[in-house]
């Protein structure tokens, strides 16, 4: 690739050089006939066929990079110009001493001379176009590159057409030529017009920049339209070749149209340059706000940010944001600019007034020019005595108004419904931006909530007894399932020693984390009283005279606490507050409900709870089945708000009564969950199995 880019350097030149030779022997007389002057010419043209192909590969501009083509253009035009001025008097010379349609005789020097002159304007002419032709792709369109390629071609076709009119000897051959040259003229100004028309990239300059160019095309102008005038005048090339002078004469022809056109464009965009620059300003601001709504979800961060950007659309002196709270759902002044502390405190002007009414009706943007004389603002300027206008404008996210966004200006009429408009589309973005960091920070303590909920849960799980006891003639199993990651159901078992276990089930009033603190909490006083205290009733009077000081009046708990003597197989307990116990015999039809009475734990001081509870004991025959359970348990729900009820649990026991307490265990929760048909839990689920087993069984 690099070769054929070589090439296509080496080629043109190497045909100029040809030209050159070929020029050279004419002016000595060596080989002066119009085939050898013909011969120049079409190495001349080959030469210029094969240099257009630079025209397109330059990069002094592109679409992203104007100005650098403008100026490499400006000092191109300046140099080459000077060069000639300087040059001035000698190819004043050589034009002199040359008859407008012979070669004569000249020196070597003057010959190369001529040769450097027409070799550094042809060189000038292809950079200029090929600068002209990456202004001109500017945000092209799909007949841009046609209509350049076009005038290329017509430049050449009317180059050539000089040549032979130069040397043509028929009056006829002169005047057909004089036609067609005409023709080709005609067609060559046309394209020029419509490519000078090509000046998009003056609409990408900010106001600076054109102001810059307007003062460097105020001294380019002038400069170019002399050069071409005085290269005209003083140009010698046409003895070296009138098809290169015809072409570059021409272009520069091209160069001048493209020149004073943009000039003149740029004179009619400068009253709007500050316009353009706010426009670019203001959706500068808009994508700056896409980045944070995208990227920028610290809550802080994104408030501030979103009024400095209001600030900037809508080049307001005063700006501030006031937002809906989620919770309470009222307005709270959240973010501000340029307002006082003072005013900050005493905000709450905007917020009693017909103005937010009236915003949240039409959610439209409001324009006051005039707020001393507007009456929905008079509320604000109580507040803010200096707003000479004010722009307000609702924040709707999800059609639901999340707030509203306020620009104010000292001065009167100090914005227009432009500006209105460009803030409504601001606030828009805002709100997406507000709704989706809420979300976010929703999300993030509804996901720090969820972890501490299942590290509590973890922690809850391990409170309850890993294993379960073995104890000699009795089988035992448990279960504790809550219904959300925390509950404040309690199950446990402590070794009396001589063949003695103390039994508790309990149930904390409430649900979630309160009720599962309250439940360690009882799980440690009763694991310290149940090795000191022997009876049931001792054991629930001293736990409720410790809960009853350190529970708030609003909580409580139901408890059964009792002794299995396995020796004897009896069970003493008490119940305190608590669901009545089952007891299924092996003989019985129905089981038994054991229901003695008691307070719940936490309600009373102790008197009264001492006086109210009562202790039951109970003999445990080969077979029996006793079950300890939670109002979970019973008041399980279906879809139909049907409870499982005592009935259905009773039904349970008597057909797996046969069982092993395992087997019981789970053929309660697989009726339960059955019979919640897919729904979820309400309560927790908490239940003890007891089963006195057969004396063979038991050694």
């Amino acid at each position: 690739m690099r070769r054929i880019h070589q090439l296509s350097l080496l080629l043109p030149l190497a045909f100029f050089i040809a030209a050159c030779v070929q020029y050279l022997g004419i002016v000595s007389g060596d080989v002066y006939s119009l085939a050898a002057i013909y011969t120049r010419d079409g190495f001349i043209l080959i030469s210029l066929i094969l240099s257009l192909p630079l025209i397109y590969k330059q990069k002094w501009a592109s679409d992203r990079n104007v100005l650098r083509g403008l100026r490499h253009l400006f000092f191109l035009i300046i140099i080459t110009s000077g060069i000639l001025f300087l040059s001035d008097e000698r190819l004043g010379l050589l034009q002199e001493r040359f008859l407008e349609k012979n070669v004569l005789s000249a020196s070597l020097a003057d010959a190369v001379f001529i040769i450097s002159w027409a070799f550094f304007a042809v060189v000038f002419i292809l950079i200029a176009l090929g600068t002209l032709r990456n202004l001109i792709y500017v945000k092209r369109k799909r007949t841009t590159a046609r209509n350049f390629t076009w005038l290329m071609i017509v430049l050449l076709l009317y180059s050539l057409a000089s040549v032979p009119e130069y040397y043509s000897e028929s009056a006829l051959d002169s005047t057909l030529l004089k036609y067609l040259n005409y023709v080709l003229l005609f067609i060559f100004i046309n394209f020029a017009v419509i490519n000078s028309f090509r000046v998009g990239w003056i609409n990408y300059l900010n106001k600076k920049q054109k102001l810059g160019c307007f003062w460097g095309g105020l001294i380019l102008t002038p400069v170019q339209i002399g050069f071409l005038s005085r290269f005209r005048d003083i140009n010698p090339i046409m003895s070296f070749s009138p098809l290169l002078e015809r072409f570059i004469e021409m272009g520069m022809v091209f160069l001048t149209i493209y020149l004073v056109t943009s000039f003149l464009a740029l004179l009619s965009h400068l009253p709007t340059a500050k316009i353009y620059d706010r426009k670019m300003q203001q959706v500068q601001s808009l994508q700056d706000l896409s980045r944070a709504l995208s990227s920028e979800f610290d809550w802080a961060k994104l408030v501030r940010t979103i009024i400095k950007l209001a600030s900037e659309v809508a080049e307001s002196e005063f700006a501030w944001l006031e937002l809906y709270d989620p919770k309470s759902g009222k307005l709270a002044l959240i973010s501000s600019r340029n307002l006082s502390q003072s005013e900050r405190q005493k905000w709450k002007a905007s917020t009693d007034g017909r103005l937010v009414d009236k915003l949240s009706r039409t959610k439209d943007t409001m324009l006051f020019n005039q707020a001393s004389k507007a009456e929905l603002v008079r509320s604000v300027k109580k507040w803010k005595k200096d707003i000479g206008s004010l722009m307000a404008v609702p924040m709707i996210a999800s059609d639901r108004i999340l707030g509203f966004l306020y620009a104010a200006k000292k001065e009167e009429f100090g914005f227009e419904q432009d500006d209105a408009e460009m803030l409504r589309a601001f606030s828009d973005q805002a709100a997406i931006a507000v709704q989706n960091a809420r979300l976010v920070e929703e999300s993030i303590i509804k996901e720090r909530l969820e972890q501490e909920l299942r590290i509590a849960h973890e922690a809850q799980m391990k409170l309850l007894p890993k294993h379960m006891p073995k104890i000699q003639g009795i089988e035992i199993d448990a279960v504790c399932i809550t219904a959300n990651e925390v509950g404040g159901d309690y199950y446990d078992f402590f070794e009396l020693g001589d063949g003695k276990l103390g039994v508790v089930i309990g149930d904390v009033s409430g649900k979630g984390p309160s009720a599962a603190f309250y439940m360690a909490e009882v799980k440690g006083i009763m694991e310290a009283l149940a090795k000191e205290v022997r009876s049931p009733k001792a054991m629930l009077v001293a736990a409720n005279e410790t809960l009853y000081r350190n529970f708030e009046r609003k909580t409580f708990i139901s408890l059964i606490y009792g002794i299995l003597d396995a020796q004897d197989r009896r069970f003493t307990f008490c119940r305190a507050g608590h669901c009545p116990l089952f007891l299924v015999n092996s003989h019985d039809e129905q089981p038994r409900l054991l229901e003695p009475r008691g307070l719940g734990v936490g309600l009373d001081a102790g008197t009264v709870f001492e006086r109210t509870l009562e202790q039951m004991q109970i003999e445990l025959k080969e077979g029996d089945t006793l079950l300890l359970y939670t109002d979970g348990v019973t008041e399980a729900r279906n879809p139909k708000g049907d409870e499982f009820g005592e009935e259905r649990l009773a039904e349970t026991l008597l057909q797996v009564k046969s069982g092993s307490p395992t087997e019981i265990k789970k053929s309660i929760i697989h009726n339960i969950y059955s019979f919640f048909d897919g729904q979820n839990a309400y309560d927790d689920l908490t239940f003890i199995v007891i089963k006195a087993q057969s004396d063979e069984k038991a050694r």
